[in-house]
């Protein structure tokens, strides 16, 4: 999904959080900023194939290879890897929750990334996805074993 939307979703789910909780507006900034700031994991993958710290290139890059795998048919797309999104992962998610434990801050960046994987999910399956690929980061190396990669 496109940071705008996950700018725009994010927004609408913090505010939703403003008028029905008491949450203060540190909080739900902080939340807000989760909900897309979670996708900096394609900003590393990009730094880290292309050795370039670009934001504008890692973007155009990432639009460009997403329009050219959605064009591939489904037997096709099989044969490519999923790029690895550490932040995206369940592995990632349980880092957090014990981290939580020390600081009730990253309560509030799970309830921002929750926000955000929630319409990568429903990215996903709109696009006809497995949804491994944004839940286990673990499984998802098993799955990508002897497959080429597009990213």
């Amino acid at each position: 999904m496109l940071p705008k939307w996950h700018i725009l979703f994010g927004f609408l789910a913090t505010l939703i959080l403003k008028f029905t909780t008491s949450l203060n507006d540190t909080i739900l900034l902080v939340i807000f900023f989760s909900s897309f700031l979670i996708d900096v994991d394609h900003w590393l993958l990009y730094v880290y194939r292309k050795k370039d710290l670009s934001i504008k290139n890692a973007y155009n890059w990432f639009i460009e290879k997403k329009k050219k795998y959605l064009i591939l048919s489904a037997k096709e797309k099989r044969k490519y890897k999923h790029p690895l999104m550490i932040f995206h992962g369940i592995e990632f998610w349980i880092l957090l929750f014990i981290l939580s434990i020390f600081s009730k801050i990253f309560v509030f960046i799970l309830i921002g990334f929750a926000i955000h994987l929630l319409f990568d999910y429903l990215e996903i399956l709109y696009l006809g996805e497995p949804l491994y690929i944004k839940f286990s980061q673990i499984w998802l190396c098993i799955k990508n074993k002897n497959k080429k990669k597009f990213y």
